[in-house]
């Protein structure tokens, strides 16, 4: 997170009365006596706040016509909504340090109101206990957790990180998953083609299909598996682009789409295919295949570094 948006986060914090942790980004603290944690749940859209509470009530959850009555009742609230123990409140995009500031405190007023009103206690976000509860960071993800939860988390944390690296990547399976993946890259590369518009994006698709393809069934995405991705998608990606061409020309001079596929170089020889057109394009679908790909593989990586980190807020 940048530097900025952490000291606009500490700002925040303290005009609320809370505390901020830098290492999770996360305000946190007691607030008109309910334990309150406050993040944003995409680190891309950081002035878009959720504001989450582990409490519980007798009787149902949160439905959604509470939900939605709540927003329309209070401007800056985007949504309420409740998930087992926890209830979240999103704010609205707001990059004004002191509009920000406001609406956060007025619906951290106007959320503590209606909890109380509605007889809501803090409790643990897992299992729902009202036993002691603290602000930690569990898989690195912010949470409200009794003290047993928290440790429970920890050491299940722990064994299946073990299992995890003792587990060997399934190349053979990872190559089958980034080609069903990749598969998927050439038909919107087609499909988006014949449609009209320029397929750039779906290079995009490519990428982020064929990653996740190998990570699913292959166990894991390793540096080799990053690797065998990037031939499979420059393999693909050509091989998308070029029959994205052949079924234009196939279309065109009513053949089979294995004759066009053929017949691509010698037309792009001849001049026929305008060759500026058929390579800028290509370009492009390349260069967004790697705009997908790279934010693909690091956050893969980041929450492969996620899943261990466990520790208290503020301790």
């Amino acid at each position: 997170m940048k530097k900025k948006v952490l000291q606009n986060y500490a700002q925040l914090a303290s005009r609320a009365g809370l505390r901020f942790e830098a290492q999770s980004g996360a305000i946190f603290g007691l607030y008109n006596g309910y334990k309150v944690l406050v993040y944003p749940e995409n680190e891309n859209y950081p002035y878009i706040l959720t504001v989450s509470v582990s409490a519980t009530r007798p009787g149902n959850p949160i439905s959604k016509a509470e939900g939605k009555a709540f927003s329309k009742e209070h401007k800056p609230v985007n949504s309420l909504r409740q998930d087992g123990y926890q209830v979240k409140m999103t704010l609205g995009q707001m990059t004004n340090q002191e509009k920000l500031a406001a609406n956060l405190t007025e619906g951290l007023n106007a959320l503590t109101s209606f909890l109380r009103a509605n007889n809501f206690q803090n409790c643990c976000q897992t299992c729902g206990s009202t036993n002691p509860t603290e602000a930690c960071v569990a898989g690195g993800t912010c949470m409200q957790l009794c003290y047993n939860c928290f440790v429970n988390l920890q050491q299940n944390q722990a064994v299946a990180s073990t299992e995890k690296q003792k587990k060997k990547e399934n190349i053979i399976g990872g190559i089958v998953g980034a080609l069903i993946g990749s598969l998927l890259g050439v038909a919107c590369i087609i499909v988006l083609g014949q449609l009209g518009y320029v397929a750039a994006i779906s290079g995009v698709v490519m990428a982020v299909c064929t990653m996740k393809g190998y990570d699913l069934l292959g166990g894991k995405l390793s540096i080799t598996g990053v690797i065998i991705c990037t031939v499979i998608m420059l393999v693909m990606t050509y091989m998308g682009n070029r029959l994205d061409w052949a079924v234009s020309i196939a279309m065109e001079l009513d053949v089979d789409i294995a004759t066009a596929f053929r017949s691509v170089p010698l037309l792009l020889e001849e001049e026929i295919i305008d060759s500026a057109s058929y390579w800028v394009n290509l370009f492009m679908v390349y260069a967004f295949a790697l705009l997908g790909a790279v934010p693909t593989v690091r956050n893969t990586m980041q929450n492969q570094k996620k899943e261990s980190v466990f520790y208290r807020l503020g301790v």
